[in-house]
């Protein structure tokens, strides 16, 4: 077979929300009592077609008892779950043991060839489903943040946390459906000894939960930011929330009238400040001000986490008119690169002191010195944070992959742009520059087709921002 054969050339790339089931314990049913199993298995797939169908699905294939499935819509394909759990629970089997099936939900893009699906994001619901009970549906966060808001009725989803796939590079978020008649034996995820949950050691114990207990954004910020995603809202329609809370309306019009916009006349109103700076950068200052007002610490500063994050955003703001890139996206998107260092900071204060120690003391990069001390480093807290706060995806990736931009996909070149800028600014304004980026930053360059002369220029500019840095942490404070 030649290489054109083997190839996914004429491959159409789709984007679903892939379904998986299999039977639990199968295998040893089969061997015990086949018969009843040979009973017990028509039934099965007679159930489960007649849920994916009056849903939306379509079976693309079956391996013995698994069924792989796609649904068009993510509310359909968990409606479907939910129905294939619920007419199986209630079911009248003929074997020994209650039929048990386990289900798994991921939304995402793959490839469609010879009527089968391949790709990193079928890889994911495969390996989710590895680690799932029988009578269990675990979904990701990619297909939870579809369908929040369309949840069958009586049914909830439960916040699991992150965690470890075999062969994955990140620990992933998963969320359990809870519906009436699941056991609460079922409500735990991952038994340990398939060593699918996250089985180091740390020093200090950072829990999944301890990143859903953090202090969320204040409400005007949230509901303002809810306001500025609408496509048909405009700058009064800003104004019209952020005006309820004073302090923070005080605080935008400081920063708006701070050197470092530079403005030759006084902004007086929210309205106008959305107007003039626009909507994203007035969504990452609200941010910025409630994630300083929300977040305080005794022991370490959030002035030097804000100095820092803002001029990663200055940097990927000059550097973005390089690159073909939204001048705005970038800015907001270097400011809340780090924000997952915020969290460690706020709910692991005294331990994170230790990450900071074990990174001047030793040639540990950060994410080696988190990776020693917690389960999670800060660029999987801060997307876990991201996420939770409904941020675009393009500026979760960027917190997620500022590290690792060649795990982003389609967000490549993007989070690329934010972590040149994230060691532009350690190089300019710190007093020291970690050794892993002078063997990163070329490489960077090079995926950015840009060179030397660029990165010369984006320091220089970033030595004569020093004082409208400072300028803008001071109107935030």
């Amino acid at each position: 077979m030649g290489l054109a054969e083997l190839s996914l050339g004429d491959a159409s790339l789709i984007t679903a929300t892939f379904l998986f089931t299999d039977i639990e314990g199968s295998t040893s049913m089969w061997e015990n009592e086949s018969q009843a199993m040979r009973v017990a298995l028509q039934r099965h797939n007679t159930l489960l077609s007649s849920a994916i169908e009056q849903h939306g699905g379509c079976v693309f294939k079956t391996v013995g008892d698994a069924f792989c499935v796609t649904f068009e819509d993510a509310a359909g394909a968990l409606e479907a779950a939910y129905q294939i759990q619920a007419r199986l629970g209630t079911e009248k089997w003929p074997t020994r043991t209650q039929l048990r099936v386990r289900v798994a939900l991921h939304t995402g893009p793959a490839y469609l060839s010879g009527g089968d699906y391949f790709g990193t994001t079928v890889n994911r619901v495969a390996r989710l489903l590895a680690v799932t009970h029988g009578g269990q549906t675990l979904l990701t966060s990619t297909t939870q943040a579809l369908v929040r808001e369309s949840l069958p009725d009586g049914t909830s989803l439960r916040d699991t946390g992150m965690l470890r796939l075999r062969d994955l590079p990140q620990p992933v978020h998963v969320f359990q459906l809870v519906h009436p008649g699941l056991s609460s034996s079922l409500l735990d995820v991952a038994d340990s000894s398939a060593g699918n949950k996250l089985t180091a050691e740390p020093v200090a114990r950072f829990r999944p939960v301890d990143v859903y207990e953090v202090p969320t954004l204040p409400a005007i910020v949230v509901q303002a930011l809810k306001v500025m995603q609408d496509p048909n809202s405009d700058a009064r329609a800003v104004e019209r929330v952020i005006v309820h809370d004073p302090a923070i309306s005080a605080k935008i019009l400081r920063v708006a009238n701070s050197a470092f916009f530079g403005f030759s006349r006084r902004v007086g109103t929210i309205a106008e400040a959305v107007r003039v700076l626009g909507f994203t950068n007035v969504q990452g200052m609200l941010i910025s001000v409630g994630a300083f007002d929300a977040f305080r610490t005794k022991r370490l500063s959030l002035v030097e986490f804000w100095q820092h994050s803002i001029a990663v955003a200055t940097a990927a703001r000059f550097l973005s008119t390089r690159v073909n890139c939204s001048a705005d996206e970038a800015f907001m998107a270097g400011l809340l690169h780090d924000i997952g260092k915020l969290i460690f900071a706020v709910q692991a204060e005294a331990s994170y002191q230790h990450v900071l120690e074990l990174k001047r003391e030793s040639a540990m990069t950060s994410l080696e010195a988190e990776r020693t001390l917690f389960e999670f480093t800060h660029p999987e807290v801060g997307q876990m944070v991201a996420e939770r706060w409904d941020l675009p995806p393009r500026h979760v990736a960027a917190i997620a992959h500022h590290h690792n931009p060649a795990d982003a996909g389609n967000e490549r070149l993007f989070c690329t742009l934010v972590g040149l800028a994230d060691q532009a600014a350690y190089t300019a304004l710190s007093p020291y520059t970690p050794v892993e980026h002078h063997a990163e930053r070329i490489g960077l360059l090079d995926a950015l087709d840009l060179g030397p002369g660029h990165w010369d220029d984006c320091l220089c500019h970033l030595q004569e921002a020093r004082t409208t840095i400072e300028a803008f942490v001071g109107a935030i404070q």
